[in-house]
């Protein structure tokens, strides 16, 4: 197995793939897309957060997929949580946070109406600082797979395959996924005392969901990570959420009790579901 470390998290592929083409992809997304590299794009477009300005092919595609997953999620995994991020506390690389002293606050999280794609140009009519971590990651692990032609990648175990693949899912158990990808939407990772990084667009808070953990499979990383991130923040409307667009789910309460929606049920025997 090939590893490296990238956006935050450990991304691994088979012993056999062209591990320097998948890097340089992961690590032009990033220097693109980090609010913590401050070269980046998005540090530059978020520098002016409102009127029209010109974006790369690339930032304006990334953008379109995050406006693509707010309107099929309602609004709940939304690109224009910036200022909530940074008033959570979560205002540098989470390696960098003083986990035991970070203030959490919340911010209001504007619209999506106030968010507007022309071409290659954003039109932001109020204030609106952008984060696109809820596409980049699952974006770049799927066209990672693109790039390695047949295998499978992991990004902080969300993956990507189009070979069969054993993953471990939280709280032990394990399942194969056969193609497409996987995603583990999570409070108990980046966390700190008092917030993590999931915001809650109602409130523009950390998230008090009763899930800590929300797994969920679909036709490609980037569907499963948005739904997985939209599930959890639905709370206990997540399980049904899911089964209404056909994504099998798993969700582990923050006391570690395991349950399946009817998706997940029917996929997935009952021993492993909650292994």
């Amino acid at each position: 197995m090939n590893e490296f470390r990238s956006m935050g998290c450990d991304v691994a592929l088979p012993a056999d793939a062209p591990v320097d083409d998948v890097r340089a992809l992961f690590e032009a997304r990033d220097r693109r897309f980090s609010r913590f590299i401050p070269s980046s794009e998005i540090n530059r477009v978020n520098e002016t957060p409102r009127g029209l300005m010109s974006l790369s092919e690339e930032f304006a595609s990334m953008l379109r997929l995050a406006l693509d997953a707010a309107r099929a999620t309602g609004g709940l995994v939304t690109p224009a949580v910036g200022a909530a991020l940074l008033a959570s506390g979560y205002d540098r690389d989470f390696a960098r946070l003083p986990l035991d002293e970070v203030a959490v606050g919340s911010a209001p999280v504007p619209s999506l109406d106030s968010v507007s794609l022309i071409g290659n140009f954003v039109l932001r009519t109020e204030d609106v600082l952008l984060d696109l971590n809820g596409v980049v990651k699952g974006t770049t692990v799927d066209d990672a797979l693109a790039v390695l032609g047949r295998g499978w990648v992991s990004a902080g175990g969300d993956i990507a395959t189009n070979v069969p693949l054993v993953v471990g899912l939280p709280r032990d158990g394990s399942v194969t996924l056969h193609g497409g990808g996987l995603a583990t939407s999570s409070v108990g990772k980046r966390a700190w005392a008092g917030g993590h990084h999931l915001i809650d667009p109602w409130n523009g808070a950390p998230s008090r969901s009763p899930w800590r953990d929300v797994t969920v499979a679909a036709s490609s990383c980037l569907v499963a990570d948005v739904a997985a991130k939209a599930a959890l923040l639905l709370g206990s409307a997540g399980p049904s959420w899911l089964d209404r667009r056909g994504l099998p789910g798993r969700f582990v309460s923050h006391h570690g009790a395991v349950m399946v929606n009817e998706n997940w049920q029917a996929l997935v025997p009952v021993r492993l579901a909650a292994a």
